[in-house]
């Protein structure tokens, strides 16, 4: 089936759009395979969007890791979602409750390149011990529909930030591996981030573990929020209130380009 693939940057995660409103587009994780190393489509994460199984619901939506594996968080994905319904007027509304495998996105489109994307924390911090090449580090984690284990450079001495994230997706403690955030604080409302992502390695940006890396330093009273984090290619402003456990992240999104596709 020849269909079209449309391909946005949320900060340099790069994601692909597939459109299964305007047509019955099913995929799995062989065509996400497929698509990403035979046909050498590069994104990080594949987005289906779909039709609402549940009425109170806008849309639906499938997320893919470029390794064919599911993912069920996506927050670069979530505004790059919000600015493709923009840009194809695919619905009325620029205010949209989404529905994914891990949990409702509310999304809104603040400009022709600005979004928020909402949506509720349903875990709790715990710590997690890791010992790496007879060294101890302790992560701390939380899920946001996907795993995150995120710790502050300060206590990283001599670890190799890509070998430990790889090392950490076979870790008995993760069993469907985890997106491993390095922090480094700037201020009491700023801190740089890297993220190697589980299913893609190290990308440019990655918005749960932006949030992820945001609430955790507010519950450990190390971050005051909101929270600037900063990526190579830009930043995301997180906001979380503990009160109501909503996080919060707006930044920009971007169209790149579409492709056309055989799934």
């Amino acid at each position: 089936m020849q269909t079209n693939l449309y391909i946005y940057s949320g900060l340099g995660n790069i994601i692909g759009i597939l459109d299964s409103l305007s047509a019955d587009i099913k995929i799995n994780s062989k065509d996400v395979i497929e698509l990403n190393q035979k046909q050498g489509i590069a994104f990080d994460q594949l987005i289906v969007v779909l039709p609402p199984l549940h009425h109170e619901n806008d849309l639906d939506v499938e997320i893919y890791n470029n390794d064919g594996s599911k993912a069920s968080n996506c927050i670069n994905g979530a505004r790059c979602v919000s600015k493709f319904i923009q840009d194809q007027s695919l619905l009325p509304s620029s205010d949209l409750k989404v529905n994914t495998e891990g949990g409702i996105w509310n999304l809104k489109a603040l400009s022709e390149d600005q979004f928020c994307a909402t949506f509720a924390l349903n875990d709790s911090l715990t710590k997690v011990n890791i010992n790496h090449n007879n060294k101890d580090i302790v992560l701390d984690c939380i899920n946001l529909g996907n795993p995150h284990g995120v710790a502050f450079e300060e206590n990283m001495h001599d670890f190799d930030f890509k070998t430990f994230g790889k090392y950490l997706q076979d870790h008995e403690c993760f069993e469907d591996g985890v997106n491993f955030g390095l922090i480094s604080k700037k201020a009491a409302d700023e801190i740089n981030l890297r993220v190697f992502e589980r299913g893609a390695g190290e990308t440019l940006a990655c918005g749960s573990g932006a949030c992820a890396a945001a609430v955790i330093g507010v519950i450990k009273k190390e971050l005051e929020t909101p929270v600037k984090v900063n990526f190579e290619l830009g930043s995301l402003l997180i906001d979380y209130k503990e009160e109501s456990k909503m996080i919060s992240a707006t930044g920009k999104a971007e169209f790149l380009e579409k492709k056309e596709i055989t799934i």
